[in-house]
């Protein structure tokens, strides 16, 4: 508390405006949804009443954005604030690796969690991590990493029912639980709001990273009840799961609620990525591509935070806005100021969401994941594939069906230029499933005995 309130006296100095008291802050993470799979998008057989009230409370971005196409990069982009190709962080936690190099987000990058736990905050990591750790080092675990709690699994995926934890999958703290007799997305709600209760006298960090609606393609019995009107029995599940995941984000925020905490806690919802129609059964309608391309279908997500203290409900923002912005937001709201030592590449959201700010947040975007990349200057975009280059003007092509690279050739230059000159920041890939990166590192099948 001493900490905040230096930090306090020294944003009122700079002349910043911060909050009488910090907010708690709620970070909720969705696994593979598909752009069109909320309510408030138009959704014609998804039901997410609680989602779509975080976006009515708040703001809503229509052209929000993340970092990754696949689970690990993303998560790695949001809890540093910078782009995860700075520091080898490219591609999911695979078991091949340069050597000397750790299996997960390099030790030298530090985490929001760490961020906010430096400004007195009680942090806890509830759900899916893959930032590194499940291939055994304990030094990449959540609790390693700057928070309090950890509820969860490392891997990329787990069963959502699985009550002797036959996969070993489901963890407390650093070691493995006996049993979990819980549908895993009601677990980590539960989870969640008992946080939520045991934290309540003082500032919060909650990272609640849902695991759905990721296969396995595994729904409650009542749920698949619900959504017994649509036909296809895949998309059926899906709807399923994602209305399990949209419960529990409501006894996230009734946990709030009935603690009178809900005006003073940010809430952010978003997707670590596109939805994979052919493997979840998502929809990224209006946008082309799907998770894993650099195509909007890949990266352009649901986005929205609410935080009735300080935002205005009811409003949309329609500039490019990136995950990278997530950690300035939450740190400048918690009374901290990033330094430039930092190296942060996102923004705080707030001066634009409350008008004080009318510039773009960002001129221009980057993605890249193996022989594939892309950036977004304003209104334009560039996708390389393979060496094949393709240009859109989203403004008039949201969906990437006009290559217009043969008309504008000096845009595909400049942009190419654009893009060598952010890449030219990067570095290789740490780790990943790419052979070519350096032997495996495949530890025993049963290291994690030695967790229990």
């Amino acid at each position: 508390m001493i900490k905040h309130l230096l930090n306090l006296f020294l944003a009122c100095a700079a002349g910043l405006a911060v909050a009488a008291e910090p907010p708690n802050i709620v970070v909720i993470l969705a696994d593979d949804l598909g752009f069109a799979d909320v309510g408030y998008h138009g959704s014609k057989d998804i039901l997410s009443p609680n989602i779509d009230s975080i976006a009515r409370n708040g703001v809503q971005f229509t052209r929000g954005y993340v970092t990754g196409v696949v689970c690990g990069p993303t998560r790695a982009g949001l809890m540093t604030g910078r782009y995860q190709q700075r520091f080898g962080s490219e591609g999911n936690p695979g078991p091949y690796a340069k050597k000397g190099a750790e299996l997960g987000v390099s030790l030298e990058e530090t985490l929001m969690s760490s961020r906010l736990k430096e400004l007195g905050y009680r942090t806890a990591c509830i759900g899916k991590w893959h930032m590194g750790g499940e291939r055994g080092d304990t030094r990449l675990f959540p609790l390693q990493r700057g928070f309090d709690e950890f509820f969860g699994i490392l891997e990329g995926a787990a069963r959502y029912e699985d009550v002797h934890n036959v996969e070993q999958k489901y963890m407390r703290g650093n070691v493995l639980v006996e049993r979990e007799d819980d549908y895993y997305t009601d677990a980590l709600g539960r989870e969640a709001c008992r946080f939520i209760d045991e934290s309540k006298d003082s500032p919060f960090f909650l990272y609640l990273a849902f695991n759905a609606v990721h296969a396995p393609m595994q729904a409650k019995q009542e749920a698949m009840e619900k959504f017994r009107d649509v036909e296809d029995l895949n998309r059926r599940t899906l709807c399923a799961m994602h209305y399990s995941m949209d419960e529990n984000i409501g006894r996230v925020l009734e946990a709030l609620a009935r603690h009178g905490l809900e005006q003073d806690t940010l809430v952010v919802f978003l997707s670590d990525n596109g939805g994979k129609p052919d493997n979840n059964y998502s929809v990224n309608d209006p946008f082309r591509g799907q998770k894993g391309d650099v195509y909007d279908g890949g990266m352009h997500v649901p986005f929205c935070i609410q935080w009735p203290r300080a935002i205005e409900p009811g409003q949309t923002y329609g500039q490019p806005v990136v995950s990278l912005d997530i950690l300035p937001t939450c740190v400048v709201a918690a009374g901290g100021q990033p330094r430039p030592d930092w190296n942060l590449e996102g923004v705080d959201l707030m001066p634009y969401i409350l008008g004080k700010k009318e510039s773009r947040p960002h001129e221009s975007l980057y993605w890249k994941t193996g022989k594939k990349s892309a950036v977004r200057q304003r209104d334009w975009k560039l996708v390389s594939i393979n060496g094949r280059v393709e240009l859109f003007n989203l403004e008039d092509d949201p969906s990437e069906s006009n290559n217009l690279a043969h008309r504008n050739p000096e845009k595909v230059e400049e942009l190419t230029r654009l893009y060598a000159k952010w890449d030219k920041a990067n570095i290789p890939s740490n780790y990943g499933w790419n052979k070519a990166l350096g032997p495996a590192r495949n530890p025993s099948a049963d290291w994690k005995k030695k967790l229990k």
